[in-house]
Formats: C-alpha cells, sequence, structure tokens
C-alpha cells in the first residue's frame, strides 16, 4: 500500500478528525495517483492526526530505565532517599469554612481513603512506588477505584509506569491513557477520566522524558569505571609491578615460558595459591611501577563525584546522601532545605493532582481541599519544640498527666489540671525562663525592705 493512501478510524487514538476537531468516519482505503492531489486534498480537509502513537523507543527508554534502578547504586540512593521522604509526609484533609476559617476533616471518605488508600498496600509502600516512578520515569499514574469492602468506599491503585504512556493532542495536552495489561489488549482510556497522573515536559508529547536519559552518560562513565575495576581486581596482580629477566639469561624455550606463566598465575586472582610469594628464576626480578596504582584511580572519590551528579540533577544537597562531607548545623539546615526548596515543588504538584483530580471523584461539590503536613517533618527535637511552646504561649503549655504519659507513667489524681507559677501573669512576663527588672521607685524612695 502507497504510504499516501489514507484511511479514516473511528474512535482510536491516531484517528482523522476534520479541521472542526469531528471524527472522520470509517471509509474503505482510498489510493491518491501522484502526491499532488494528496497535497490539494490535504490542503482543503486539513486533516491532521491526534497523536501518532507509542514509538518502540519509548519501550526501550521505559526497560532502560528499569535497568538503571536496578543497577546504579547513586541513582537508586538518591531516589530511594527522596521518595523515602515524601511517601511518609502525612496528607491532611480541611474544609474551607470562610476566608479566614479552616476545619480539618478525619470522618469524610476522603480522609479516610488518604489515610488508607489501599486495603493491601500501606499508604507509604504505595506513595513510596509511585514517586519512584516519577522520578526515574518522569510519570506516574494511580488509579481510583470503588470498593465497598474499605471504610472510605474508595480504594487507590497504582499503575506502574512501564504499563501506562500518555497519549497527548498537537498541542502536547494529555488526551488519553494509554495502559497496557498482560491479561488482554492495551487499554485507551479518554480523559478526564477516574485517575490520578502527572509527567514531566517532553519534547514531543506528553509521556515526560526520564531523568535517566539525561544522566545517560554519567551513569555510561561510572559503569565503564566500575567494570573496569572489577577487571583489575579480576586478572590484575594483587601488586602494581613487573617481572624483568635479565637479557643475559637464557633464552626461553615456549614450553618453559608457558611453565612459568602457569606457575605464576596461580598467584593472581583467585589461583590456587593467590596471595602467596612466587619464586622467581634466572635472574627475574618483582619491579613495582606506578602505573595503575589503585590509590592514585582514586575510587572512592569517583563513586562520591557519581553521587553528587545524580543528587544535583534531582536537586537534593549531595551532603544528605553522604556525597560530600558535612558538619551537624550545616546537615541541620539543609534538612530544613530538603521540604522547601529541593523537594518541596514536588510536593506541591503531587498536592495539586490530588486536589485538581482527587477531590472532584470523591468529594465533588464540597469545600474540601487537601494539604501536605510538612510541618510534622520540620519538627525539632523535644527540647527544641518545649522551649519554643513554652515560649510561643508564655506558659506551660503540658498538663503533669500529659507529661506522665508521655513517660508511660501511670495517671495520678490531682495532675490534670494546668499549674502556672507565680511569676508568670498575663501581660507580665513572656515565658517563665524570662527574668524582669525590678519596678521603678519615685524618686527618692529606696528599695522596700
Amino acid at each position: 500500500m502507497p504510504w499516501w493512501r489514507r484511511r479514516g478510524k473511528t474512535s482510536e487514538p491516531g484517528q482523522v478528525i476534520d479541521q472542526n476537531g469531528a471524527p472522520v468516519l470509517a471509509k474503505a482505503a482510498e489510493a491518491f495517483p501522484d502526491l499532488s492531489q494528496l497535497g490539494t486534498y490535504l490542503a482543503a480537509n486539513g486533516i491532521r492526526v491526534v497523536d501518532p502513537g507509542i514509538p518502540l523507543s519509548n519501550y526501550a527508554g521505559t526497560a532502560a530505565a528499569m535497568r538503571v534502578w536496578e543497577t546504579q547504586p547513586s541513582v537508586r540512593k538518591v531516589v530511594d532517599y527522596i521518595a523515602r521522604a515524601l511517601a511518609t509526609i502525612p496528607w491532611h484533609v480541611y474544609e474551607r469554612v470562610s476566608d479566614t476559617d479552616r476545619r480539618r476533616v478525619t470522618d469524610h471518605p476522603l480522609a479516610l481513603l488518604l489515610s488508607n488508600p489501599a486495603p493491601a498496600v500501606p499508604p507509604s509502600r504505595l506513595w513510596h512506588s509511585v514517586i519512584v516512578d516519577w522520578l526515574i520515569h518522569d510519570r506516574w499514574c494511580v488509579q481510583v477505584l470503588p470498593n465497598a469492602d474499605t471504610a472510605s468506599g474508595w480504594e487507590l491503585r497504582r499503575k506502574p509506569a512501564r504499563r501506562m504512556h500518555v497519549l497527548a493532542d498537537d498541542d502536547d495536552q494529555p488526551a488519553f491513557l494509554y495502559l497496557i495489561s498482560s491479561r488482554g489488549p492495551a487499554q485507551v482510556v479518554p480523559l478526564p477520566g477516574p485517575y490520578l497522573f502527572d509527567h514531566g515536559y517532553a519534547s514531543v508529547g506528553a509521556d515526560g522524558t526520564s531523568p535517566m536519559e539525561t544522566m545517560q552518560q554519567i551513569l555510561a562513565e561510572q559503569t565503564e569505571a566500575v567494570e573496569w575495576r572489577r577487571s583489575v581486581w579480576r586478572n590484575g596482580a594483587r601488586v602494581p609491578a613487573v617481572i624483568e629477566r635479565p637479557a643475559e639469561a637464557p633464552k626461553w624455550s615456549k614450553t618453559a615460558k608457558e611453565r612459568f606463566q602457569a606457575a605464576f598465575n596461580a598467584f593472581m586472582g583467585r589461583g590456587s595459591q593467590a596471595g602467596g610469594t612466587p619464586i622467581l628464576e634466572d635472574g627475574m626480578k618483582l619491579v613495582t611501577v606506578t602505573a595503575f596504582n589503585p590509590k592514585d584511580t582514586q575510587d572512592i572519590e569517583g563513586r562520591k563525584l557519581t553521587d553528587a551528579e545524580v543528587a544535583s540533577s534531582y536537586h537534593i544537597p549531595p551532603e544528605l546522601v553522604g556525597a560530600r562531607e558535612g558538619t551537624f548545623s550545616n546537615l541541620d539546615a539543609f534538612r530544613q532545605m530538603l521540604y522547601t526548596h529541593s523537594v518541596g515543588p514536588d510536593i506541591t504538584m503531587l498536592q495539586d493532582v490530588l486536589n485538581t483530580m482527587l477531590v472532584p471523584i470523591v468529594a465533588p461539590g464540597t469545600n474540601l481541599y487537601i494539604e501536605a503536613n510538612v510541618e510534622s517533618k520540620l519538627r525539632g527535637s523535644f527540647t527544641e519544640q518545649a522551649t519554643l511552646l513554652q515560649t510561643a504561649t508564655g506558659a506551660p503549655y503540658m498538663l503533669r498527666s500529659e507529661a506522665r504519659s508521655v513517660q508511660n507513667l501511670p495517671f495520678v489524681e490531682g495532675t490534670d489540671e494546668l499549674v502556672t507559677p507565680l511569676n508568670v501573669l498575663v501581660g507580665g512576663l513572656a515565658s517563665p525562663t524570662d527574668t524582669a527588672p525590678p519596678p521603678s521607685l519615685p524618686k527618692g524612695q529606696g528599695r522596700p525592705e
């Protein structure tokens, strides 16, 4: 069939549609006698293709990204660090009562769904897998299903990134989800639908661009370095040395040379006498050379450099993953920055997806919204929290009974009242830990005894 022959389709991605966006009904294949008539037809009817489908290169890229997760320690270290940090952030549901009033909701199906999204998968594990899909493949998808056996009446089911693609229109806007199944043909789901999904930027389409493609050269360099080091340890001598044989020594026969090589190989690699000292003959000398000295190959430095490059690609301070040395003070500062400058935009994007896609499905027509409780990750130590709260309230904030329960001590009668020291007054000292100067006295009067 000539490539300029057209064939209409009715309801498949890649269907032929006219200038107004209406699908052209299926017709028998029509051949144009020459390219000029084909051009005239296209100019008159304005036929365009919504999406050409999924190129085979996308499947190859997906498989390559999966192999990187399995074989690249630097990628797994950084990606797992980010995924664990994001997956353990609790999601809270609030009701917008007014512009100045918000009320947290805990008994609505939306809140119950977020606290237990999948019957057989813990919430943190579900979101960990979703976020790893996002960081590795630059796209993720979760299906929203009704489930009468759950407290919320709903269920979230992850669609692995290797089994989903986002099909776009001419403006690179998501138009369909292409879901691959091992139990039957692929499904083409029009959007919007009962799915939560997101994707990164792509030069063509809306399927995202895997960071593994961007870091391909760095990761390939690391792979070659690891392979070279393995070859050195497998084949090379345990010391960087060569054997010198005097020029005046008797000429070696082929048999004598092979015998000596076989004997010396026993002291190399995994030979039977590895680690021992070979017996040299004919005045031979074992001379140490400085070329390819294992110390000079900077193995540890090379690994740290790859860790730092991957961490920088994901906008994470390298100190947090051990790629650079850090102190207690700057590590604490980096930890605070992690949930604001580093992964703060990622949290916002996840939050936007939940509010724009999940809320209309589970809680339509309500004033509910979802917010990540990032403050739970930014809390300091117990001592820091106690000092801050005491200063902020200007008085003790904890009952004695509550303090006893923190230490797992039994309840004692008379300890469920808040004790306020006498030196703490409303409008007086800001905190029990503060001190105040003595009150000023009128001129001529001394301090009372």
